[in-house]
């Protein structure tokens, strides 16, 4: 076999990558499972900082993260009357929490409202940012596009699974500081 006919091999095994079960494909539902519980422990949030009754996560389906991230934290830095048997200490302890909550969510939107693909260099074509890292490719690396709000230029950027894996633990353990903190601000929303 000629070396043209070993690059097609190995060009036609790259896109068979993606065609196949793959880490990436795992890794990407994780983070979107990830960001499905930690909604979720959004809407525990606004009705127990807001002290309003368990039936309210019902009323705040569909509504989004942006909306509730912003009630949580008006919620928290002016407490609702409802609220006024609660431990007040834990406020700030929220606070933080709900900062790193908005932190990896902006993180998962970048995961989640792009294009992962093979990167072209790795498929004998050109790439300006594998050119510009000047190091080999892993086979774990690809080549990930998306497009800014209000900005004509697509962001082209290299990212890995190994990336997507951190943010997986990233949202475990936002998601449980945030349940602790909650817990000490309202046990009995726990009990």
């Amino acid at each position: 076999m000629g070396d043209g006919a070993e690059e097609k091999q190995s060009i036609d095994l790259l896109l068979m990558k993606l065609a196949c079960p793959n880490q990436l494909d795992d890794f990407i539902g994780k983070v979107v499972r990830e960001g499905g519980l930690l909604e979720e422990v959004m809407r525990e949030c606004v009705g127990i900082l807001g002290g309003l009754s368990n039936d309210v996560d019902a009323l705040l389906m569909g509504q989004s993260w942006d909306w509730m991230h912003s009630m949580a934290i008006r919620f928290q830095q002016e407490p609702a009357y409802a609220t006024r048997r609660c431990n007040d200490g834990a406020l700030p302890r929220i606070g933080e929490a709900l900062k790193e909550a908005n932190r990896v969510w902006k993180e998962r939107n970048q995961v989640v409202h792009a294009t992962w693909n093979v990167c072209p260099s790795l498929l004998g074509g050109r790439c300006e940012v594998a050119t510009s890292l000047q190091e080999d490719l892993g086979e774990d690396e690809y080549h990930v596009e998306r497009s800014r709000r209000a900005k004509s230029k697509r962001i082209v950027e290299h990212r890995s699974v190994g990336e997507l894996e951190e943010l997986v633990i990233e949202f475990e353990s936002v998601r449980h500081e945030l349940i602790e903190a909650l817990k000490e601000f309202d046990p009995r929303a726990f009990g």
